[in-house]
């Protein structure tokens, strides 16, 4: 599964980086376009990507509460949430950042 994830301000986009996510486990990270569509595409303001690096905020409850916008396969949304919540996460949302 490819997901993208931008960070940017409205419609001004600062930042893109896309991870490739086998099952649980991040095989590839880069900055820029992704080599094919994301299933899961996510975008934060520069203030909500630093908290999610930071771990103060977590992804699922971002997204929740508005503040991280996600388009894509919901499916796909509800498989992946589950592995980057908790201390002991499969992936890490700061691996899902760009640099």
């Amino acid at each position: 599964m490819i997901v993208a994830f931008v960070v940017g301000v409205g419609k001004k986009e600062q930042a893109r980086a896309w991870t490739r996510v086998d099952g649980s486990t991040v095989v590839e990270h880069a900055d820029g376009v992704p080599p094919a569509d994301p299933e899961l595409a996510f975008t934060a303001s520069p203030a909500d990507a630093q908290a999610l690096h930071d771990g103060t905020l977590d992804l699922s409850v971002g997204f929740m509460r508005g503040q991280v916008k996600m388009a894509g396969d919901f499916g796909a949304l509800l498989h992946f949430l589950p592995a980057t919540f908790g201390p002991n996460a499969k992936v890490r949302v700061a691996d899902l950042l760009p640099a």
